[in-house]
């Protein structure tokens, strides 16, 4: 992130591949993500109560986007990594059923001997990214009990979780990818980089806060 190139040796520096797709997710990812901040920021104080639920359940279906596209985008870069670097059918056979943060620690090691590190922002954003998705893809509804004294905190406590795991899926992209380059280097960094020096960016104004905090936390790590 600071203009520098950062250079690790790898297996292979170039392949063709097909069906790569991590950037169309990460572009979808960061388009959703930006979208239900522009719908959370709808002025709502001339709207009915309906006009006020179709709005929530928009940000919510635009959130839902934004943390499958981003955890689909993950998966998806670590796996074009490992098939790059260890070929389709080691990756196949050995690191398929690898759970997704198990495969961003153990096959750069497997590559080039480099890992995240597990006590860093990226990894506790991965993982609170996975955490979210899985909740969203086995996702299983309760019974709920409107005489319960506790219903208002059972709510809020959900929306919360909610907002925990939308929060944390475009943060897990930008610190993924702004940690690696440090990790593998740019050229081989699995999610691509986001150093200026090395690519173009387009960052939405709206989310230029979270760049620039995870480009912050990235930094002084590595400082």
């Amino acid at each position: 992130m600071k203009g520098e190139r950062i250079y690790v040796e790898h297996p292979r520096d170039c392949s063709a591949r097909m069906n790569a797709l991590h950037h169309i997710y990460f572009d979808i990812a960061q388009d959703e993500y930006v979208n239900c901040l522009n719908v959370e920021a709808t002025d709502t104080s001339g709207m009915h109560e309906g006009e006020k639920s179709e709005l929530y359940r928009k940000a919510t279906e635009h959130g839902i986007k934004a943390i499958v596209f981003s955890s689909m985008c993950v998966e998806s870069a670590i796996n074009n990594y490992a098939g790059t670097q260890l070929g389709d059918k080691y990756a196949q056979q050995h690191l398929d059923k690898l759970n997704v943060q198990s495969k961003w620690v153990v096959i750069p090691k497997l590559v080039c001997g480099r890992s995240i590190d597990k006590s860093g922002p990226a990894f506790n954003a991965l993982g609170k990214l996975i955490k979210a998705r899985n909740e969203l893809v086995h996702n299983k509804s309760k019974e709920l009990n409107p005489a319960n004294p506790n219903l208002k905190t059972i709510l809020e406590k959900s929306d919360q979780d909610f907002k925990i795991g939308f929060e944390s899926s475009l943060k897990a992209l930008y610190l993924l990818r702004m940690e690696m380059d440090y990790v593998l280097g740019q050229t081989h960094n699995p999610i691509g980089t986001m150093d200026p020096a090395f690519t173009w960016i387009d960052i939405p104004d709206q989310v230029k806060g979270i760049y620039d905090k995870c480009k912050a936390l990235v930094l002084k790590k590595y400082s």
